[in-house]
């Protein structure tokens, strides 16, 4: 469901009106979290993804066998939200378990680094450490760290072996970066094997012989490897001043507008949100935040079309990063979290379904709604030049024709300000089928003229055939 954005006057009001807003990975995190449940029986917005996300979970905190990933995003989604989330710590405990055991399917020689390194990173982010043998973790995830810098794990079928990628070394110097284990010397080696990645156009590559792999669950596509990446960097303190950022940057902003017009893609749009975010450039926040709501599932989980054994079933995976970049921190320490707002919906009927000329239409928006709650304003234009306010306004129409209604609704809404969502009508004024007056006069008096010419010639035609008789009956009387 698109939304219409504002003028964009008042949408670079509302932007210069935003505070920069720290991303939900970055180290450190200090940030206090309110206690309030998320609100219940939501359908769609970030209340709908979270409904989603706790009510899918299994009884085990999981999301399903070898998705540890997809718990760690969902977890920190819902921790995010509220930080005593039941559901929350379920899953933290689930997550605890399978990095403190040393034979889990990660671990090992035939496992990969990003999926203990996205559990790492969760769980650090949302202050679980306590759960976890860190000491043992980051000892167990350095050994995917190969000589050239780069983590392993992603599958290479042409070379039939797993080799360092990208995602792998993302995630791992995420999870490491904040849990604060990883010794200064591994983090440089990192960080060259990632610069060595990026390509002149500014995005960067999953591995040095392959730019992506649409069925890599992390990274299906440039979008999202060089969103992720950009998060890595991040954390390694770069900022938007840094040349090889600000052509990524400039690269994710060009392409990923041009690549969300193809439907589908809300996992890449989650991450440049949070990439975004992560370097203060609002303006194409708000453009990855609009497609995300764009693509929510009616049940409201998320799903991103590169997972073509499921799309477009709601999973884990995808609602819990959608919804981690619905949700921002507040910038100053203390504060609770706060949602991106969701634009509204606009809906009406009017009545009656066939009107005329000069009859007064009711038109009704009560069917409009916004997923916030936010308070509606609306604006109607009839088509005919004339406009008005309100939920329920009247208008009746001087001429007949074709006319277009047009409601606009404006919601209350912050962060980054109000949003709007317009919906077209046609409809067909018809010519009255009463006549006027002096109509009826006109016709009424021919009708007299008519009915008294047709009496007069009966009479005539009368009176000559009496005449006619009259005299024949003489002539026959002499004879």
């Amino acid at each position: 469901m698109p939304a219409s954005k504002l003028p964009l006057f008042l949408l670079l009001l509302m932007i210069l009106a935003t505070s920069p807003v720290t991303p939900p990975t970055s180290p450190n995190i200090t940030t206090k979290h309110s206690s309030t449940s998320f609100l219940p029986a939501q359908s769609s917005g970030l209340n709908g993804a979270l409904q989603w996300l706790a009510s899918n979970q299994s009884s085990s905190g999981s999301y399903g066998d070898y998705r540890e990933h997809w718990a760690a995003s969902a977890a920190y989604a819902l921790w995010l939200n509220n930080s005593s989330s039941a559901k929350a710590e379920l899953s933290y405990s689930y997550l605890a378990k399978q990095l403190n055991g040393s034979s889990t399917w990660f671990w090992g020689t035939y496992g990969e680094a990003d999926v203990p390194g996205a559990v790492l990173l969760s769980i650090a982010s949302s202050s679980h450490l306590g759960l976890v043998n860190t000491t043992a973790a980051t000892a167990e995830l350095l050994q995917f760290q190969q000589s050239t810098g780069g983590f392993k794990g992603y599958y290479d079928p042409n070379q039939a072996q797993t080799v360092t990628s990208s995602v792998d070394t993302d995630m791992a110097l995420l999870g490491l970066i904040n849990s604060n284990s990883i010794p200064i010397q591994n983090r440089i080696f990192a960080v060259r094997y990632l610069l060595s990645l990026q390509n002149a156009d500014g995005s960067f590559n999953l591995t040095s012989s392959s730019s992506f792999d649409p069925i890599y669950s992390l990274a299906p596509d440039p979008i999202s490897i060089t969103s992720l990446t950009l998060l890595a960097l991040r954390s390694e303190g770069f900022t938007a001043d840094n040349p090889t950022i600000s052509n990524a940057l400039k690269f994710l902003s060009k392409s990923a507008a041009a690549y969300f017009d193809e439907n589908g893609h809300v996992y890449s749009a989650a991450m440049s949100a949070l990439a975004f975010k992560a370097y203060d450039q609002p303006d194409s926040t708000i453009n990855a935040t609009l497609y995300i709501f764009s693509q929510q599932n009616s049940d409201g989980g998320f799903s991103d079309s590169s997972r073509s054994t499921s799309y477009p079933e709601s999973n884990a995976l995808d609602t819990g990063w959608a919804s981690i970049a619905l949700e921002t921190q507040s910038s100053e320490e203390g504060g609770a979290p706060s949602t991106i707002n969701s634009p509204p919906v606009a809906s009406f009927s009017f009545t009656p379904q066939a009107p005329t000329v000069g009859v007064t239409i009711r038109f009704n928006a009560s069917m409009s709604h916004d997923f916030d709650a936010d308070q509606l304003s609306y604006i109607w234009t009839f088509g005919d030049g004339s406009s008005a306010e309100g939920v329920n306004p009247t208008h009746a129409y001087a001429e007949a024709g074709n006319f277009t209604v047009t409601l606009t609704t404006l919601d209350s809404g912050t962060n980054p300000g109000p949003l709007s969502d317009t919906r077209s009508l046609a409809i067909t004024i018809r010519q009255t089928t009463v006549q006027n007056s002096s109509t009826l006069l006109i016709s009424t008096a021919l009708l007299w003229i008519v009915a008294g010419t047709i009496g007069g010639l009966a009479i005539i035609g009368i009176a000559f055939y009496l005449g006619r008789r009259s005299a024949r009956s003489s002539t026959v009387h002499r004879a």
